[in-house]
């Protein structure tokens, strides 16, 4: 069975993207981004195994969403069950749009099975976080990064993706609290103490 390693779910969420989404942070990074918001999901040890047919089934039976949201972690190093969740969510909701943030640029993803994911994503964010060049605008967490409209599904949300504000939600959970969102640039999240902490 093929499995998914993954950091955390929000099962609903208005911070990362246009409407109510399906958020999914996986496990490991080989990114070391100084300013980290999710510094526990680099490792590449297992957290939580999860098979891609109990992921998808969970999005596909989610009320009142638009979208999924991927993000890590680095959610190529997953590339080809992220891509096969995908298909089995798309025939089944072809009305959700997908993002996915990566730490890499989109040149240096040129093997078969991420070039798979990336014909399964309608925006692309990429590039590493450089701390320095937050300026607090838009979904992406850096000014560096880029957002590639790989379909036109998102394109009437261009302007609000690129310069927008952004929203952050502190979710409270048996296990403690954490932030879902890119961190608003006045607020340095650093500076509070949560049991967990995720973008």
């Amino acid at each position: 069975m093929d499995n998914l390693n993954i950091y955390r779910i929000c099962e609903k969420s208005s911070a990362l993207g246009p409407g109510t989404r399906f958020v999914i942070w996986v496990q490991g990074c080989l990114q070391h981004c100084e300013g980290c918001i999710t510094p526990q999901s680099r490792s590449l040890e297992i957290n939580h195994l999860i098979s891609v047919e109990t992921l998808a089934k969970a999005v596909i039976d989610s009320k009142n969403i638009e979208g999924i949201t991927i993000s890590g972690g680095e959610p190529f190093l997953q590339a080809k069950n992220l891509a096969r969740l995908l298909d089995i969510v798309k025939a089944n909701r072809p009305d959700l749009n997908v993002i996915v943030f990566s730490g890499y640029k989109m040149e240096q993803l040129l093997s078969d099975s991420v070039q798979k994911l990336l014909h399964r994503i309608d925006l692309l964010i990429d590039g590493p976080y450089i701390e320095e060049l937050n300026d607090g605008k838009g979904l992406r967490g850096s000014s560096n990064q880029r957002l590639h409209f790989l379909t036109d599904k998102l394109l009437p949300f261009k302007e609000q993706l690129r310069n927008g504000g952004r929203n952050n939600e502190v979710i409270l959970e048996a296990k403690g609290m954490h932030i879902v969102g890119i961190p608003r640039k006045d607020i340095n999240i650093k500076n509070h103490v949560f049991n967990n902490q995720t973008i």
